[in-house]
């Protein structure tokens, strides 16, 4: 059973490895996405004045709308890093940022977050698309169900004296056995967190499968819904869909005491609209609530309203926990670090397994001669 485990690991781990590395060392940059965007895009990030509030959203989208001549169909809220506001108008694909401190318009990007959302789409897609996001779903779930479950039964000591050895770096060490420690005792101590980044990633990757299984589980009396499949009923009496300022009282109505996050309207004529909150403008540790609800886009009726506090808990444990687990923000500034390195660890325990393969190869490749006199013998 052993020899069958070792070998499921190391052939496992030397293909999904080199994904799984990747994934880490792009996951360890995104960690701290918020203050890079910001270091990245000042003029576009930061307010003109610093910690003042920001203006009426309603004078910000009457200046866009004025300033490209088209309708507002999507509005990002000043929260977290954002400073400012970001709309998108209609016709155009660019995000276009507005000052919160005077509601002038201060500048684009092609994406919301500029670089730091191409290394997201790494991350997640390898650039690849829904291809790309099989292939790092796939990597993660044999992370969490493969490659650890066999790497700590492997890591076990056959002699209970010999378990301090699986726990510590031995000092004044050949490479060889560096190596090995490397390998050995960084996967044992990083197993829970790269397990729990694993399994969250693998929502990611397949997030209504997941959230199916998690349902299953948590024996939710209904499935969660598909929102990218939730439709407006179309009225026969063809009443016009809700304008942007009726959606932003109907928003401020609906969760009056969460802060705004984002108000998309609907992108076609049977779609909803879409519209998300926060607890708080900060980024804080522990789990994410945030209220998301869609609204058929011609009556503002409720479509879905998916409550942090009052949901099935399957939903909570996806949505609130989720996130925050996967990005390391859990715990704060103190699991950020954490997770930074724990993004690369796959990269480590790829490397060293790369090593200790090629170490037993050659070794094998010298067992299979045997030296006679004058040279060798195969």
């Amino acid at each position: 059973m052993r020899k069958f485990l070792l070998q499921l690991h190391l052939w496992i781990g030397l293909t999904a490895g080199a994904v799984l590395a990747f994934v880490g060392l792009t996951g360890s940059l995104y960690v701290f996405q918020p203050e890079l965007t910001v270091a990245l895009y000042p003029d576009h990030y930061k307010s003109s004045q610093p910690g003042t509030a920001p203006v009426d959203v309603r004078l910000v989208i009457r200046n866009a709308e004025k300033e490209f001549g088209a309708s507002v169909t999507s509005i990002f809220f000043p929260v977290r890093e954002l400073e400012n506001y970001i709309v998108k108008v209609k016709g155009n694909k660019q995000f276009l940022f507005f000052d919160a401190a005077t509601g002038n318009y201060v500048g684009q990007l092609e994406k919301r977050r500029g670089v730091m959302d191409t290394v997201l789409d790494l991350h997640r897609h390898l650039t690849m698309g829904d291809t790309g996001a099989l292939i790092t779903g796939l990597s993660a779930l044999l992370l969490a169900f493969v490659l650890l479950t066999t790497g700590l039964y492997l890591w076990m000591p056959r002699k209970k004296r010999n378990l301090k050895d699986g726990l510590r770096l031995k000092a004044n060490a050949s490479f060889k056995r560096r190596n090995f420690d490397l390998h050995n005792v960084f996967g044992f101590y990083f197993s829970v967190p790269l397990f729990l980044a694993a399994v969250t990633g693998v929502y990611f990757g397949f997030q209504e499968k997941t959230q199916t299984v998690v349902d299953k589980l948590t024996l939710a009396k209904e499935p969660t819904p598909y929102v990218k499949a939730l439709q407006s009923a179309y009225p026969a009496d063809g009443t016009a869909p809700l304008t942007v300022f009726q959606a932003l009282d109907r928003m401020d109505a609906l969760y009056p005491s969460y802060v705004r996050r984002t108000l998309t309207l609907a992108p076609d004529s049977l779609g909803t609209l879409n519209m998300t909150y926060l607890a708080s403008s900060d980024l804080e540790a522990g789990s994410q609530d945030r209220p998301m609800v869609y609204l058929n886009q011609y009556t503002g009726d409720v479509v879905y309203d998916y409550n942090p506090h009052t949901a099935p808990l399957g939903r909570q444990l996806t949505r609130n926990w989720f996130v925050p687990i996967h990005f390391g923000e859990i715990g704060g500034w103190i699991t950020r670090i954490l997770w930074f390195f724990l993004g690369l660890m796959p990269a480590l325990l790829w490397v060293t397994g790369i090593v200790m393969w090629r170490g037993k190869s050659k070794k094998k490749k010298k067992r299979g001669y045997v030296k006679v006199k004058g040279g060798v013998m195969a």
